[in-house]
């Protein structure tokens, strides 16, 4: 070892940082990189000046060898790191997409939790009593009109987003009740029995309603797309609106000279409730619904699903629901609009559009009864009967035993239009028991009495009763 002169080991010893590396524990790796450096040193002096040369030496042949080995393992290392890191990056890809994946597959069952299925089967037995009639054709007979029936639906109820919803209903039915004859006759302004509305063609299976609703802005504004009806979005009641279990008579369901211009088909609504007016107690609607020009030949008709918005049905409603005195209420102004051309009534010749405004209100008075009304009036030019109103009440469980038991009594009046001969009031008169047994099966007792059919004091009036079946899931 050397050891500068003038200076004891003892002081290189203790001299802090560098004794350490030469005298301390790093001592023996400070020795081998110093002899490493002075050996290089030689050689980088020597060799050139000698004629010594790298190969000449076994010792330095074995060395080069050995770097080369270590240098081609080293590239086989480097080459698998590489493949590792490439490995490891292809894994937290695929960790990534498995994440992702079951996010969506998680997303997928909580929408899946939203799907609802209810299904329900209403069959009938309708018969009236025999009248003579005097219709657009003469006067006809008809002998105790009467017919069994059913209609069968089943609904899907999905939510694909958190604020959208979409409904599918599947229908099929068959039977006219006492509507048989009378209503192809055009024997009446408002038909007796609306459950068969749905099936004119007798048992096809048909997918009447598919749109889809999306909620905007906190649930206040709904655009919905799709197939249904007009009736979904206006001239709805609470008491009056459901053939299937309410009223059948076609006053006590819709509005009649409206419901001569519905049909399921293409549509656009946007419903509209304000924050700001009223607590949200009033809702806007609009829509526009392509049209088959319904009540032409159909020579003159067109198909729905073509030229959408060639002379379309456009309707708009404002709806108020108020309190009154902790009593739920509805209260509707509607307007409908069909552009296409109607032919005029009577003996005027030319053609003018459809269009009408109308009333439906509902009020609960007690927890028990409820009271409605509906009233419209429509273009004289062209409807049968341009006046209409009705009236009446829902009672349920003021039995005491019978608390789900519910009873329906109304009258409405259709005006017939001063273009006939013949115009007066068709009165229409109806009442029905509907039974509670289970919430799956209810039996209904209905009875329906008309004046004056098709506004005509001359006509017999008719007297129809139905026994109505309703099971659901």
């Amino acid at each position: 070892m050397l050891i500068r002169p003038g200076r004891p080991e003892e002081d290189w010893k203790s001299s802090g940082f560098l004794g350490f590396f030469i005298f301390g524990k790093g001592g023996v790796v400070m020795k081998k990189v110093v002899r490493i450096l002075l050996i290089g040193i030689v050689l980088t002096f020597i060799f050139p000046y000698t004629g010594i040369s790298a190969d000449s030496d076994p010792d330095i042949k074995q060395l080069y060898r050995q770097i080369e080995t270590l240098k081609k393992r080293i590239d086989q290392l480097e080459k698998i790191i590489e493949q590792r890191e490439a490995k490891e990056e292809e894994m937290r890809k695929e960790i990534k997409e498995v994440k992702e994946t079951k996010g969506e597959i998680e997303h997928i069952k909580e929408r899946l939790g939203t799907l609802s299925i209810h299904g329900g089967v209403v069959t009938y037995y309708q018969a009236g009593s025999s009248a003579d009639i005097k219709t657009e054709n003469g006067w006809q007979h008809f002998a105790n009109p009467d017919s069994a029936g059913y209609v069968a639906d089943i609904e899907l109820g999905f939510e694909p987003t958190k604020n959208g919803s979409f409904y599918l209903r599947i229908h099929a039915g068959e039977g006219n009740g006492a509507d048989e004859g009378l209503e192809d006759a055009g024997a009446l302004f408002a038909d007796l029995n609306t459950i068969n509305d749905d099936n004119p063609s007798d048992s096809e299976i048909d997918v009447l309603e598919a749109y889809y609703t999306q909620n905007l802005l906190n649930d206040t504004l709904s655009i919905s797309i799709g197939k249904t009806e007009p009736f979904v979005f206006v001239d709805d009641n609470e008491f009056a609106n459901d053939e299937n279990s309410q009223f059948v008579g076609k006053p006590f369901v819709n509005n009649p000279m409206f419901d001569s211009e519905d049909e399921y088909g293409p549509i656009l609504a946007i419903n509209y409730t304000p924050e700001f007016i009223l607590h949200k107690k009033l809702t806007l609607t609009t829509l526009i619904q392509s049209s088959s020009w319904p009540r032409n030949n159909p020579n003159q008709q067109k198909d729905q699903w073509s030229n959408f918005f060639r002379r379309p049905l456009i309707a708009a409603q404002i709806k108020y629901s108020p309190t009154i005195k902790g009593k739920d209420g509805n209260y509707r102004l509607y307007g409908w609009i069909q552009t296409y051309k109607h032919d005029r009534i009577g003996n005027k010749t030319g053609t003018d559009e459809g269009w009408g405004i109308g009333l439906s209100c509902d009020q609960y008075i007690t927890e028990k009864i409820g009271l409605f009304g509906r009233f419209g009036y429509q273009n004289d030019e062209v409807y049968e009967a341009p006046v209409f109103y009705s009236i009446g009440a829902s009672l349920k469980g003021i039995i005491p035993s019978r608390q789900n038991d519910e009873i329906g009594i109304a009258f409405a009046g259709l005006k017939a239009n001063h273009a006939f001969d013949e115009h007066d009031t068709e009165f229409h008169t109806e009442g029905y028991y509907r039974f509670y047994i289970t919430d799956n099966f209810a039996l209904t007792c209905d009875l329906q009495y008309i004046a004056n059919p098709r506004g005509n004091t001359s006509n017999d009036d008719i007297w129809a009763g139905m026994i109505r079946g309703e099971f659901g899931f």
